[in-house]
Protein backbone atom coordinates (compact mmCIF):
# COMPACT_ATOMS: atom_id res chain seq x y z
CA UNK A 1 0.00 0.00 0.00
CA UNK A 2 1.27 3.54 -0.75
CA UNK A 3 2.39 5.58 2.12
CA UNK A 4 0.16 8.50 3.10
CA UNK A 5 1.27 12.05 2.46
CA UNK A 6 2.65 14.18 5.19
CA UNK A 7 0.41 16.88 6.67
CA UNK A 8 2.65 19.64 5.31
CA UNK A 9 2.48 18.24 1.82
CA UNK A 10 -1.30 17.95 2.01
CA UNK A 11 -1.56 21.56 3.15
CA UNK A 12 0.54 22.74 0.23
CA UNK A 13 -1.53 20.71 -2.24
CA UNK A 14 -4.76 22.18 -0.80
CA UNK A 15 -3.41 25.71 -1.15
CA UNK A 16 -2.34 25.09 -4.74
CA UNK A 17 -5.77 23.64 -5.53
CA UNK A 18 -7.57 26.62 -4.01
CA UNK A 19 -5.38 29.08 -5.94
CA UNK A 20 -5.93 27.15 -9.15
CA UNK A 21 -9.71 27.19 -8.62
CA UNK A 22 -9.64 30.92 -7.93
CA UNK A 23 -7.67 31.57 -11.11
CA UNK A 24 -10.04 29.44 -13.17
CA UNK A 25 -13.07 31.23 -11.70
CA UNK A 26 -11.54 34.62 -12.47
CA UNK A 27 -10.77 33.60 -16.05
CA UNK A 28 -14.25 32.16 -16.51
CA UNK A 29 -15.85 35.28 -15.01
CA UNK A 30 -13.79 37.47 -17.30
CA UNK A 31 -14.91 35.49 -20.34
CA UNK A 32 -18.56 35.80 -19.32
CA UNK A 33 -18.26 39.57 -18.82
CA UNK A 34 -16.43 39.96 -22.13
CA UNK A 35 -19.10 37.92 -23.90
CA UNK A 36 -21.94 39.98 -22.43
CA UNK A 37 -20.15 43.21 -23.33
CA UNK A 38 -19.69 42.13 -26.95
CA UNK A 39 -23.37 41.13 -27.22
CA UNK A 40 -24.61 44.42 -25.77
CA UNK A 41 -22.32 46.61 -27.87
CA UNK A 42 -22.55 44.65 -31.11
CA UNK A 43 -24.11 46.62 -33.96
CA UNK A 44 -26.89 44.80 -35.77
CA UNK A 45 -25.53 43.29 -38.93
CA UNK A 46 -26.90 44.46 -42.25
CA UNK A 47 -29.34 42.15 -43.92
CA UNK A 48 -29.01 41.44 -47.61
CA UNK A 49 -32.22 43.38 -48.20
CA UNK A 50 -30.68 46.49 -46.58
CA UNK A 51 -28.16 46.69 -49.41
CA UNK A 52 -30.80 46.43 -52.14
CA UNK A 53 -31.51 49.65 -53.99
CA UNK A 54 -34.88 50.05 -55.71
CA UNK A 55 -34.67 50.22 -59.47
CA UNK A 56 -36.76 52.63 -61.53
CA UNK A 57 -39.04 49.71 -62.33
CA UNK A 58 -39.39 48.80 -58.64
CA UNK A 59 -40.31 52.36 -57.73
CA UNK A 60 -43.39 52.07 -59.95
CA UNK A 61 -44.36 48.43 -59.36
CA UNK A 62 -44.19 48.88 -55.57
CA UNK A 63 -46.36 52.02 -55.63
CA UNK A 64 -49.42 51.50 -53.42
CA UNK A 65 -52.08 53.98 -54.50
CA UNK A 66 -54.40 52.90 -51.68
CA UNK A 67 -52.02 54.18 -49.02
CA UNK A 68 -49.86 56.64 -50.94
CA UNK A 69 -51.95 58.37 -53.59
CA UNK A 70 -50.49 61.58 -55.09
CA UNK A 71 -51.54 64.55 -52.98
CA UNK A 72 -52.52 66.96 -55.77
CA UNK A 73 -53.19 67.00 -59.53
CA UNK A 74 -49.62 68.01 -60.38
CA UNK A 75 -48.28 65.00 -58.48
CA UNK A 76 -50.63 62.74 -60.42
CA UNK A 77 -49.19 64.00 -63.73
CA UNK A 78 -45.68 63.56 -62.33
CA UNK A 79 -46.45 59.92 -61.61
CA UNK A 80 -47.76 59.57 -65.16
CA UNK A 81 -44.45 60.97 -66.42
CA UNK A 82 -42.47 58.53 -64.26
CA UNK A 83 -44.52 55.63 -65.62
CA UNK A 84 -43.94 56.67 -69.23
CA UNK A 85 -40.22 57.09 -68.62
CA UNK A 86 -39.95 53.55 -67.24
CA UNK A 87 -42.01 52.02 -70.06
CA UNK A 88 -39.90 53.76 -72.71
CA UNK A 89 -36.44 53.34 -71.20
CA UNK A 90 -36.42 50.13 -69.16
CA UNK A 91 -36.45 46.50 -70.25
CA UNK A 92 -39.50 45.24 -68.39
CA UNK A 93 -40.77 41.71 -68.18
CA UNK A 94 -44.38 41.07 -69.12
CA UNK A 95 -45.27 40.74 -65.44
CA UNK A 96 -43.61 44.07 -64.65
CA UNK A 97 -45.44 45.73 -67.54
CA UNK A 98 -48.73 44.45 -66.17
CA UNK A 99 -47.91 45.83 -62.73
CA UNK A 100 -46.91 49.21 -64.19
CA UNK A 101 -50.08 49.47 -66.30
CA UNK A 102 -52.09 48.55 -63.19
CA UNK A 103 -50.58 51.57 -61.40
CA UNK A 104 -51.30 53.71 -64.46
CA UNK A 105 -54.95 52.63 -64.51
CA UNK A 106 -55.19 53.70 -60.87
CA UNK A 107 -54.58 57.36 -61.77
CA UNK A 108 -56.93 57.44 -64.77
CA UNK A 109 -60.52 58.64 -64.53
CA UNK A 110 -63.16 55.90 -64.76
CA UNK A 111 -64.65 57.58 -67.84
CA UNK A 112 -61.30 57.37 -69.64
CA UNK A 113 -60.85 53.75 -68.55
CA UNK A 114 -64.31 52.83 -69.80
CA UNK A 115 -63.31 54.08 -73.25
CA UNK A 116 -60.31 51.73 -73.29
CA UNK A 117 -61.06 48.24 -74.52
CA UNK A 118 -57.63 46.96 -73.44
CA UNK A 119 -55.40 49.51 -71.73
CA UNK A 120 -52.51 47.09 -71.30
CA UNK A 121 -52.43 46.12 -74.96
CA UNK A 122 -52.84 49.66 -76.29
CA UNK A 123 -50.10 51.09 -74.04
CA UNK A 124 -47.55 48.32 -74.61
CA UNK A 125 -48.18 48.38 -78.38
CA UNK A 126 -47.73 52.15 -78.49
CA UNK A 127 -44.50 52.03 -76.48
CA UNK A 128 -43.11 49.13 -78.53
CA UNK A 129 -43.88 50.99 -81.76
CA UNK A 130 -42.10 54.10 -80.49
CA UNK A 131 -39.10 52.08 -79.32
CA UNK A 132 -38.88 50.32 -82.69
CA UNK A 133 -38.77 53.76 -84.32
CA UNK A 134 -35.76 54.66 -82.18
CA UNK A 135 -37.47 56.82 -79.55
CA UNK A 136 -36.46 57.03 -75.91
CA UNK A 137 -37.77 59.16 -73.07
CA UNK A 138 -35.44 61.96 -72.03
CA UNK A 139 -37.27 64.00 -69.42
CA UNK A 140 -40.51 65.70 -68.43
CA UNK A 141 -41.49 68.70 -66.38
CA UNK A 142 -44.85 69.59 -64.91
CA UNK A 143 -45.31 73.36 -65.11
CA UNK A 144 -45.38 75.00 -61.70
CA UNK A 145 -48.28 77.38 -62.16
CA UNK A 146 -51.15 76.67 -59.78
CA UNK A 147 -54.17 75.27 -61.62
CA UNK A 148 -57.54 77.03 -61.70
CA UNK A 149 -60.04 74.63 -60.18
CA UNK A 150 -63.57 74.82 -61.52
CA UNK A 151 -66.74 72.84 -60.86
CA UNK A 152 -68.35 71.05 -63.78
CA UNK A 153 -71.54 69.07 -63.17
CA UNK A 154 -70.72 68.92 -59.48
CA UNK A 155 -67.16 67.64 -59.98
CA UNK A 156 -63.94 69.56 -59.37
CA UNK A 157 -61.77 69.85 -62.48
CA UNK A 158 -58.55 71.56 -63.53
CA UNK A 159 -55.91 71.59 -66.27
CA UNK A 160 -52.23 70.72 -65.76
CA UNK A 161 -49.60 71.53 -68.37
CA UNK A 162 -46.61 69.28 -68.85
CA UNK A 163 -43.55 69.31 -71.09
CA UNK A 164 -42.16 66.03 -72.43
CA UNK A 165 -38.84 65.57 -74.18
CA UNK A 166 -38.15 62.50 -76.31
CA UNK A 167 -34.96 61.51 -78.07
CA UNK A 168 -35.26 60.22 -81.63
CA UNK A 169 -31.76 58.93 -82.22
CA UNK A 170 -29.67 62.04 -81.52
CA UNK A 171 -32.52 64.44 -82.19
CA UNK A 172 -34.51 65.90 -79.32
CA UNK A 173 -38.25 66.33 -79.83
CA UNK A 174 -40.27 68.42 -77.37
CA UNK A 175 -43.97 68.07 -76.72
CA UNK A 176 -46.34 70.14 -74.60
CA UNK A 177 -49.50 68.55 -73.28
CA UNK A 178 -52.51 69.75 -71.35
CA UNK A 179 -53.87 67.15 -68.94
CA UNK A 180 -57.52 67.37 -67.93
CA UNK A 181 -57.95 66.37 -64.30
CA UNK A 182 -61.10 65.49 -62.41
CA UNK A 183 -61.57 64.67 -58.73
CA UNK A 184 -63.45 61.47 -57.97
CA UNK A 185 -65.82 60.61 -55.12
CA UNK A 186 -62.83 59.80 -52.87
CA UNK A 187 -61.36 63.27 -53.52
CA UNK A 188 -58.53 61.78 -55.59
CA UNK A 189 -57.46 63.61 -58.71
CA UNK A 190 -57.60 61.43 -61.82
CA UNK A 191 -56.53 61.99 -65.43
CA UNK A 192 -59.62 62.44 -67.59
CA UNK A 193 -57.64 62.94 -70.79
CA UNK A 194 -54.95 65.03 -72.49
CA UNK A 195 -54.28 66.94 -75.68
CA UNK A 196 -51.11 68.11 -77.38
CA UNK A 197 -50.66 71.87 -77.58
CA UNK A 198 -49.99 73.81 -80.77
CA UNK A 199 -51.30 71.04 -82.97
CA UNK A 200 -48.62 68.51 -81.92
Amino acid sequence: MPRGQKRGDMSKDGTKSAVLKSVLLLVFGGLVILGLFSILTRRPGKKASDDYVLTNIDKITTTNLDTNYPADPRKVVELYGDIMKVLYNEDCTEEQEQQIIAVLSGILDEELLNNQSNLYKSMTNEVKSRKDEGYSFSTYQVLKNEPDIVTVEGRKMCDIECYFSLMHGKTRENYYYTFYMRRDSDNKWKILGWTAKDGQ
